[in-house]
């Protein structure tokens, strides 16, 4: 090594990224927090169990013998974020290692040797770019993930959507639905599209036996009338007169240097393979030593570069294009031209070109192999040459052109053979003012077309224009769109569309105004952010922050307006069935949609009266499962309906009254047989669900609130009364959630000792919830006579637990006072 002299070299490799980036252990389990918390919640990064583990395990070894460390990952921003990962590894055992970074571009002699003689410092804002984004991808995906597969999994019996155990996942990326949204919104134009009838002058003319067509000047004309009138008068004045012949010399250009996009767009337009395809074999191909690397902005090559010694490698054997790069470096040929700069260079890679010859053993690899070359022969080649010749005639006024072209030198053509030129070929010869009489003069109609739908390369080009994702990612978020059931690709015509329920979650955020969390606006604003930090513009805090905040303010919007995400669904892909109860055989509590009629005063989102198929109406937060709320109305309920009026006390917004009919045989005493009732802040209906004591799956504080109306209480009564209801309530054949910690309450006597209940973890967490959802301040009290169970200041010492069922409410309820309710 330069300036070191001659020291011993231990290779060693990782396998893609080493760190996984993961949320602390208390959010990761779906039903641990809201998926609101997953904005604020703590992330680190650690190596996954498995065969990463016995990596770092690996490095670790090495590096504590070591004194320098080299680190030859793709000269990429992925390669550059692993290779801080691989140093994080290491120096937690050998702090004092010398780092320096080595930059190539091809697994070559020369490349190698130039790149260990040039070691640099690694680049950490190329690092922190990928931790950005990493970071805002795991935070808003996980978050909207959980937000509809929890909405949803279980209100709909999912079919075809779901995985061999009967669930569906609902997964969001914010890359991966502005893309599915391209999909959807190109659906929609083809569905709003109305054909309209028009009518244009077809004319013809055979000559030394060349038949030419000439098209109108007016194109077309959208009134019958108007057209069958013009064509009127060519066809009794049907003599064409020559106005002008025009000639001029055409070039059609040798494509330029080839990208990683455009690898894939045109890949999947000439070999018909898909871009995830594409990208697994050029990387095959790379690592086997037959390819530069793959992943790459730079269209345009260095001119230090030594083309003539890559075309000389494919210029022997049998291939195919051997002949033609032999007469590529023929000086005689006059072929070789430099390639033209498409005008992209991401100063890491050059261009994607072949090594060396690829001896086969894969189909596939051998047509992408074969494109590649053949590419990189063609832009190494000179533009094709030809004639055009432009023929203008006049019929009674109205003017006709016919367009010949004839190819005098085909040069990159010959290689290239993926594209051809030329149209009508060459066209008889005419000259200026000849007359004649046109074989045909034709009134034609035709009809408007929808635009076609989205080929993966009008796709990729698409996600490009946006930003959305990257070079290496494009390929994978169009994957994941079929993976997951949102759109379908014809392997035909390479065309995209999306099924019902691509469809059908794109609409409910158009339908929601949430246009940032469909189109590419905003994912196009994060990954210039994205560009900016990796280029030492701005900070990772910074980008990270606007992304958060940005995301965050959609996600509350969205899951106040849940319910719209239900309707569509149902309306799309289940044809209008309602959501129904736990429809996949889901665990208890929540369920399908009902009429909406005002917000829910704890999450802002939909109040919903349903109708259930088997008893009392009920009840629910659209909001369901993250907001657990859901109420039975009394079983006197014979009928109850959404009236036109709105309450007037309510200030947390606008709620309609509920107009409710009982049944005056189960109906207490001193309630009228029908009343129109806000059930949000109406004092008589809550005291009517109080004395008929119906409540079920809205948790077991709520429950015992309806029940019991208490108010300063001990906490013997609470734990007792909690109890207590529950048998009364199964008793009536209704299950509460947190079945398994009242099914052991209900067993145990309350009354005198209290300790066997204080010992239960499940107790223990199910009074934290008693005295924070009820409000509820217990009096200081003796649960047991003696002093050893009196309720005082440090009770945390004498019922271990209860610290930590506090600290995860607090986490869990950010607005629970601060005061230690605990100290009592």
């Amino acid at each position: 090594m330069p300036g070191v002299g001659q020291v011993e070299m231990v290779f060693t490799s990782v396998a893609g990224h080493l760190l996984e980036l993961e949320f602390e252990p208390r959010v990761r389990s779906w039903h641990s927090c809201s998926p609101k918390d997953l904005y604020d919640a703590t992330v680190n990064k650690a190596a996954p169990k498995g065969e990463n583990e016995k990596i770092k395990r690996n490095l670790q070894q090495l590096a504590r013998t070591c004194q320098w460390l080299v680190l030859w990952l793709d000269c990429d921003r992925e390669g550059e974020n692993i290779a801080f990962e691989v140093i994080q590894v290491c120096t937690e055992v050998n702090p004092r290692l010398t780092i320096r970074r080595a930059r190539f571009s091809a697994l070559v002699f020369a490349d190698v040797s130039r790149a260990l003689a040039n070691l640099v410092l690694p680049n950490e804002a190329e690092s922190a770019a990928v931790d950005a984004r990493q970071e805002i991808d795991l935070r808003i995906g996980a978050s909207f993930t959980r937000l509809q597969t929890l909405l949803l999994q279980n209100k709909f019996q999912w079919g075809e959507y779901a995985n061999a155990e009967g669930r569906v996942l609902l997964s969001y990326g914010p890359c991966q639905f502005p893309t599915l949204g391209l999909i959807v919104q190109r659906a929609w134009e083809i569905q709003a599209h109305v054909s309209e009838p028009f009518w244009y002058i077809y004319v013809s003319h055979r000559q030394d036996g060349k038949l030419c067509e000439f098209k109108w000047h007016r194109t077309r004309l959208y009134d019958q009338a108007s057209a069958a009138l013009l064509h009127e008068l060519c066809a009794e004045a049907p003599t064409a007169t020559v106005t002008a012949v025009e000639g001029a010399s055409k070039s059609r250009w040798a494509p330029t240097p080839l990208s990683t996009l455009e690898m894939q767009k045109r890949g999947s337009q000439y070999l018909r393979m898909p871009g995830e395809r594409i990208m697994k074999h050029a990387e095959e191909l790379y690592q086997q030593g037959f390819l530069s690397y793959p992943r790459t902005e730079t269209d345009q090559f260095d001119n230090n570069y030594d083309l003539k010694a890559l075309i000389d490698a494919q210029a022997h054997g049998g291939a195919p294009w051997t002949a033609y790069a032999q007469r590529l470096l023929a000086p005689e040929s006059n072929l070789f031209r430099w390639p033209r700069s498409g005008g992209h260079d991401d100063k890491a890679h050059p261009p994607i070109h072949p090594l060396k010859p690829y001896n086969g053993g894969d189909r596939e690899k051998e047509q992408l192999f074969e494109f590649i070359v053949r590419h990189f022969l063609a832009c190494c080649s000179r533009d094709a040459e030809g004639q055009e010749t432009r023929v203008i005639i006049d019929i009674a006024g109205e003017g006709f052109t016919a367009t010949g072209l004839m190819v005098t030198q085909r040069n990159f053509l010959d290689i290239y053979r993926y594209q051809s030129w030329g149209g009508q070929g060459e066209l008889p010869l005419f000259e200026h003012g000849q007359r004649f009489q046109p074989a045909q003069i034709l009134l034609k109609e035709g009809h408007t077309q929808p635009p076609s739908r989205l080929t993966e390369r009008d796709l990729i080009s698409k996600m490009e224009e946006f930003g959305i994702g990257t070079d290496a990612t494009v390929a994978d978020h169009i994957q994941k769109q079929i993976e997951r059931g949102y759109a379908t690709k014809d392997e035909a015509t390479m065309q995209f569309s999306p099924t019902p329920l691509g469809e059908a979650l794109i609409s409910a955020y158009r339908k929601m105004g949430l246009s940032n969390l469909w189109l590419p606006t905003l994912r196009g604003v994060i990954e210039r952010n994205i560009s900016a930090v990796a280029a030492g513009r701005r900070s990772k805090e910074g980008v990270l922050q606007e992304a958060v905040q940005a995301f965050r303010a959609d996600f509350e919007a969205a899951q106040a307006q849940s319910h719209v995400l239900e309707q569509e669904v149902s309306a799309i892909v289940f044809g209008g069935a309602p959501p129904q109860l736990n429809a996949n055989g889901g665990g208890g509590g929540g369920g399908g949609g009902g009429e909406t009629f005002g917000a829910c005063r704890d999450c802002g989102a939909q109040l919903q009266l349903v109708l259930n198929t088997e008893g009392p109406p009920s009840i629910q937060c659209s909001s369901f499962p993250m907001h657990r709320l859901r109420i039975d109305l009394p079983r006197c309920t014979s009928a109850v309906a959404v009236s036109d009026a709105t309450c007037t006390n309510c200030t947390h917004g606008a709620v309609r009254l509920l107009d409710f009919r009982f049944r005056t045989g189960l109906l207490p005493p001193g309630f009228p047989p029908a009343m129109s009732a806000c059930v949000v802040c109406n004092q008589q209906f809550q005291r009517l669900m109080q004395i008929t004591q119906q409540a079920r799956g809205v948790g077991v504080a709520r429950a015992f609130q309806l029940i019991s109306g208490a108010g300063m209480v001990t906490t013997c009564q609470v734990l007792h009364a909690a109890g207590s209801a529950y048998q009364r309530v199964r008793s009536a054949g209704v299950r509460l959630q947190g079945s398994q910690t009242l099914e052991w309450l209900a067993s145990n006597s309350y009354g005198g000792d209290m300790q066997q209940a204080a010992d239960s973890a499940g107790a223990r967490a199910l009074l934290a919830e008693l005295m924070y959802d009820t409000g509820i301040e217990p009096t200081v009290g003796v649960m047991r006579s003696g002093d050893d169970w009196r309720w005082v200041d440090g009770v945390e010492a004498k019922l271990p637990g209860v610290a930590a069922v506090m600290d995860a409410l607090r986490r869990k309820y950010p607005n629970l006072p601060s005061k230690r309710v605990w100290d009592w």
